[in-house]
């Protein structure tokens, strides 16, 4: 996430250097950093904001989403904006940014921005599409083998003071087949992480991709 920061800084600095950002959107003078508003919501890190800080600008962190009616009146002043998930960048939103020049989105996905408002706008919107990949398939494995082994079972008989060792059920995951719908960056590592755990791995996705390892598409 700080490298995200990082980079939502140099965006900053390369778009307020140009004395415009579009011609059928608007012009933009060359500003001094101090005067340059940043604001970060749903907890972004510490480190993000002493990273964007460092550079001189204004930062604003908050630690969670806000609504549609606050968004339009907190966005009305600040030229760039860090969100996670939860935060939806709607066109009635970005209507009201009269001075937003760049989106950071600390997160894999981009699907809570309009993303073709904001282009029309001229607004440069990113986001950190490796940046939990991999925590995500291995937390996935995980609740296979949790489902498979049926652990939240003998965890609350556990908790309960029970010794149940009933394997009833239970079943190894080697030599399973696993199906992934959506083959993308996280699609892609729990495929990985599955075959070298002995499992056949089948998918299918709407974008033609190159299968990885013995994963094979399906229809």
């Amino acid at each position: 996430m700080s490298d995200n920061s990082i980079e939502l800084g140099k965006t900053i600095s390369r778009r307020t250097s140009y004395n415009t950002i579009h011609p059928s959107t608007r012009n933009l003078q060359p500003v001094n950093t101090g005067s340059i508003k940043v604001l970060l919501l749903e907890g972004i890190s510490e480190q993000a904001v002493k990273n964007i800080s460092s550079q001189g600008y204004q930062v604003e962190s908050i630690s969670k989403g806000l609504t549609e009616e606050e968004l339009i009146e907190k966005i009305k002043d600040v030229h760039a904006i860090g969100i996670r998930s939860k935060t939806n960048l709607t066109q009635k939103v970005l209507e009201h940014a009269e001075k937003l020049i760049v989106i950071g989105c600390f997160c894999i996905g981009t699907n809570q921005v309009n993303l073709d408002f904001a282009a029309s706008r001229g607004i440069a919107v990113f986001n950190s599409p490796f940046s939990n990949s991999r925590s995500v398939a291995e937390l996935m494995i995980a609740e296979i083998v949790i489902l498979s082994r049926m652990l939240g079972d003998r965890i609350k008989e556990m908790a309960q003071g029970t010794w149940n060792k009933l394997s009833k059920n239970c079943r190894e995951i080697r030599g399973k087949t696993l199906g992934i719908i959506g083959y993308g960056h996280i699609g892609t590592q729990l495929s990985v992480i599955a075959e070298s755990m002995g499992m056949s791995v089948i998918w299918y996705d709407i974008l033609p991709h190159m299968p990885l390892g013995m994963s094979r598409p399906v229809d």
